[in-house]
């Protein structure tokens, strides 16, 4: 068991990913920094998630940042050696973990089909359809429904100037 307080990174972008954490308390944020200094904030995670598992199944660092947003948060700690292990032996385990990651990718591939959608009537200028394309994906991603917010602003001034006018 380990206790974080508000505002106490747990996982730290690029370093190696050596353990899996089941968050049984609190929120926490998954923030990637990029290019910008300030890191993004991708989505709000609640308790009973686990946290670490794309990074130990992957390339073996962490992919993001994972900040403590409400607390303190309370999290199992696992090794992910030992957990590596135990998915040898245990098959309901392993596809527990199939099940949970092709969950997360099948959201993931929505989430940009709606963005992909928003950017295509961000372009067109149509705002009703920016509105349901928002509505869609806030519950589904922080990060995507804030840039959903953007092409709605972008596209609420395109419809204001019409296609071939200057504004």
């Amino acid at each position: 068991m380990r206790q974080a307080a508000v505002g106490e990174l747990v996982m730290r972008q690029g370093e190696p990913a050596d353990s899996l954490m089941l968050l049984t308390k609190g929120k926490v944020a998954i923030q990637i920094r990029l290019i910008e200094a300030e890191p993004h904030t991708l989505a709000v995670i609640e308790a009973e998630e686990l946290l670490g598992e794309m990074g130990l199944f992957g390339s073996g660092q962490h992919s993001a940042d994972v900040r403590v947003v409400e607390g303190p948060a309370e999290l199992v700690e696992v090794s992910g050696d030992k957990f590596l292990k135990t998915l040898l032996f245990d098959v309901d385990l392993a596809m527990e973990m199939l099940a949970l990651v092709s969950q997360r990718c099948m959201r993931s591939n929505e989430v940009i089909g709606l963005l992909l959608d928003g950017i295509a009537a961000s372009e067109r200028g149509d705002t009703d359809q920016l509105r349901r394309l928002a509505t869609e994906i806030q519950p589904l991603n922080y990060c995507l429904s804030k840039a959903m917010d953007r092409l709605l602003a972008i596209g609420q001034g395109r419809s204001s100037h019409p296609p071939g006018s200057t504004g």
